[in-house]
């Protein structure tokens, strides 16, 4: 047990240490000019060593540079397709809640205002899926395409969202 508890001090001891800093090694030289010897400097620094390795690395990271962000369109695209999903299904449920109450009179101004812009689509698709006891699914349909194209197009794994963030 002394063995063990002497060890995890000593394992927790270096792990909490400061790493030290390595100080590498610099030739002195002097040009024709007679400029200074440059300062040694940490190895552990990012800065390149020689115009070799500024080449290297440019040259290394230069295949992820073009894919680090997507497309130029893609996000007002993606700010635009948002709000229009989110008002269609908006203004579909508003539709469906219209419905359970028949006798409500579209044509009046409040009502009007979220039947007139909708009729069309749902004319379209009451002439595929007709109402049947009493029961007009269109706007449903609707909420339904509305929010498979959001969440395709603009969820979390959404082809948009890829393409912003260069994965796709």
């Amino acid at each position: 047990m002394r063995v063990f508890a002497l060890s995890l001090c000593l394992l927790t001891g270096t792990a909490l240490a400061p790493p030290q800093r390595r100080l590498g090694k610099v030739t002195a030289q002097r040009s024709a000019a007679g400029e200074p010897a440059p300062q040694p400097y940490a190895l552990d620094d990012a800065r390149p060593r020689s115009a070799a390795a500024l080449a290297a690395l440019a040259t290394a990271t230069m295949p992820l540079a073009c894919y680090a962000a997507g497309p130029a369109w893609v996000e007002p695209v993606s700010n635009v397709l948002d709000p229009c999903f989110f008002l269609i299904q908006f203004i579909m449920l508003l539709r469906v809640i219209i419905s359970w109450f028949p006798e409500t009179d579209v044509n009046e101004m409040p009502w009007v205002l979220v039947c007139a812009p909708t009729e069309g689509l749902l004319k379209i698709t009451r002439d595929i899926v007709p109402p049947s006891f009493g029961v007009d699914i269109s706007p449903v349909v609707w909420i339904a395409v509305a929010s498979f194209l959001r969440e395709i197009l603009l969820g979390q794994q959404g082809i948009l969202v890829l393409m912003a963030q260069g994965r796709m």
